[in-house]
């Protein structure tokens, strides 16, 4: 039986895979399975973070209630 992906759940494991060969290059070794989802964790929350802050800005910006000095 096939199992069909969503386009989240694609873009999960694709990120994955991506962390897993940076893992892979840096190191050398093959990345256990906690290291792979401890560094896709980390990834997800510093994207979040830095892409939140960013849009927070450009809005804050753009409604006048961030100081441009």
């Amino acid at each position: 039986m096939k199992r069909y992906f969503t386009k989240e759940e694609q873009r999960h494991r694709v990120l994955k895979a991506k962390v897993a060969l940076a893992l892979y290059s840096e190191d050398g070794r093959v990345p256990s399975t906690e290291e792979v989802e401890h560094t896709y964790r980390l990834a997800r929350v510093l994207y979040r973070a830095v892409l939140g802050t960013h849009y927070l800005r450009k809005s804050q910006q753009k409604s006048g209630q961030l100081a441009l000095f």
